[in-house]
């Protein structure tokens, strides 16, 4: 095997560990969301972009119909609620979305046990 296709080896490899890693914290970035909707010290306008964000994914008005376009009218919608959802931990307190990450990382733990044996 030649240097060249190591290395094509190696970086698609680690493109997919990438995606992996992503993916897995999908839950972990859903529960802090949630988290952080709840907590009393974030803004309420924050709150309120995220809750007209999924206001406009279950509207049947948008900017690119889904009826024409189905698949990006789709992502379209995703992509706004993801960018809320990052809105909404990027401009929250820093303590606060702190605490709340130690929090998850403690019920994790917790939960599985099993993965964290030192």
């Amino acid at each position: 095997m030649s240097t060249e296709e190591s290395q094509n080896d190696y970086n698609s490899l680690k493109r997919k560990l990438y995606i992996a890693r992503i993916l897995f914290h999908i839950p972990n970035f859903i529960k802090l969301s949630l988290r952080l909707i709840r907590d009393k010290r974030v803004s309420f306008y924050l709150k309120l972009l995220v809750y007209a964000a999924i206001l406009y994914v279950i509207s049947p008005f948008d900017l690119l119909p889904d009826f024409l376009l189905p698949f990006l009218g789709f992502f379209e919608d995703l992509l706004i609620l993801i960018f809320c959802l990052i809105g909404l931990v990027k401009f929250s307190p820093p303590e606060v979305v702190k605490e709340h990450v130690q929090a998850i990382d403690i019920e994790n733990k917790n939960r599985f046990k099993f993965f964290y044996r030192a």
